[in-house]
């Protein structure tokens, strides 16, 4: 082989080489499953138009939102028997039972739904929702030339599914934190009547002008421009029923009220979103213990903390229309001058030990299993001073240190050891 022909052939050995490399290239992205449509290319094939002529409306939800909206979706694609997706169009829908809601709520969790005209707006559309660790999104997707009716009914939609349609309405709940937001957990409020709570009536008159008056009608009371929410501060020493008293005023609106129990870690840091929630769910009562803890005297507290409950008090950072707040403190000089003003805690009721009548009653009721003669009109004078707390503790330590054998004597003693007593003064100090 001449010089000439082995330079030829050194030459095309690399031509070679790629066609080869590049044929094996080409079979392999054969072999490979073609790339899933995006989510908007999967609506715009729906919608039988291109992506670009798409417009997509997207919101952040919180989490008692988004199950308001995926109770809808899940429901509307049952009406219409609705093609749906997951969140991608490659992935499965899911959905789940929302265990906090008013009765077995069964909604989408992660979903893509076309919906059919007249769903929503005249024409057809694709609401998605979509979650990840932090939000939950909301999109709705139509075409360029239905944009203005999108944007309205997306409003309204939203506005629905907070309010009026949430499955969280009229229910009891305890309010937490996750990291999406604010969490509702059903609450069975305890079971309690104003006949286990020993007060003067005139508390009761109060409580319902306060309260049940306001809640029934605060749709007149809108519409005439007066106040739709109120503030009702207890104030009392432990145990004289500042916590039973929001529990029976709880048992007696559930049903006909939103009820709201939040934790110390969302009153000291999710104020305004508890407040939003609040007025979305409305008519509301919301229970709130201690109150001294975030709105006390300035410098004793938190002043930003302070200033945000101050704020959502009066509706300036949140809308509390038809809220009404009970909340609980020990004493309430401990509490901000500016959070007992009218529009924000305007009516006071002072929790004091019971009288020497209420004593009476309280005993008869913790006692009245009790088949051996009593003297409880000597017990409730020997137990001055004493809380409802403080009684039912006396019974039930005179319980445990008879071996249930009570008697008139047995309960004086623990009476006269009441821990609720006052200790006097040294009588003197000896060297």
């Amino acid at each position: 082989m001449s010089d000439m022909e082995t330079a030829d052939l050194l030459m095309e050995a690399p031509d070679a080489a790629l066609r080869l490399l590049a044929s094996a290239i080409d079979r392999e992205f054969e072999r490979r499953e073609p790339r899933p449509p995006t989510p908007y290319e999967y609506a715009a094939s729906r919608l039988g138009v291109n992506a670009t002529e798409l417009v997509v409306l997207t919101e952040d939800v919180a989490p008692t939102v988004a199950h308001s909206v995926g109770r809808w979706l899940y429901e509307a694609q049952a009406r219409w028997a609705a093609e749906h997706v997951g969140a991608r169009p490659n992935q499965p829908s899911a959905s789940e039972t929302v265990a906090g809601a008013t009765g077995e709520v069964r909604a989408f969790r992660s979903a893509t739904v076309v919906l059919p005209a007249g769903a929503l707006i005249s024409g057809p559309v694709v609401l998605r929702l979509a979650p990840d660790h932090y939000d939950v999104g909301v999109e709705l997707i139509g075409r360029a030339q239905d944009a203005e009716a999108l944007q309205r009914a997306f409003v309204e939609f939203l506005r629905a599914r907070r309010t009026a349609d949430s499955p969280y309405r009229s229910g009891a709940y305890r309010v937490g934190a996750s990291n999406r937001g604010l969490v509702l957990d059903r609450w069975v409020p305890p079971a309690a009547t104003r006949d286990l709570l020993k007060l003067d009536p005139a508390i009761w008159t109060t409580v319902d002008r306060t309260v049940h008056r306001v809640l029934e009608l605060s749709d007149d009371l809108a519409a005439r421009g007066l106040g739709t929410s109120t503030g009702l501060l207890l104030v009392g020493p432990p145990g004289t029923g500042k916590t039973q008293l929001g529990t029976v005023v709880a048992n007696e609106l559930v049903g006909s009220a939103t009820v709201l129990v939040p934790g110390t870690y969302v009153t000291e840091h999710y104020l305004t979103e508890l407040f939003d929630i609040a007025a979305d769910l409305s008519p509301c009562l919301m229970l709130m213990d201690d109150l001294d803890l975030i709105a006390g005297e300035r410098g004793q507290t938190n002043p930003h903390r302070l200033r945000e409950f101050l704020n959502v008090m009066d509706g300036g950072l949140a809308d509390r229309s038809g809220v009404v707040v009970i909340a609980s403190t020990n004493d309430h000089r401990k509490v901000d001058k500016a959070a007992r003003r009218s529009s924000r805690f305007d009516t006071v009721i002072r929790m004091e030990a019971p009288s020497l009548e209420g004593r009476l009653a309280i005993l008869e009721r913790y006692l009245a299993w009790c088949d051996v003669p009593l003297d409880l009109p000597a017990v409730a004078r020997a137990t001055e001073g004493a809380t409802g707390a403080d009684l039912k503790e006396l019974v039930r330590a005179t319980v445990l240190a008879t071996n249930d054998t009570v008697t008139t004597e047995a309960l004086v003693v623990q009476a006269e050891a009441g821990g609720w007593r006052s200790s006097g003064p040294p009588a003197g100090q000896y060297l």
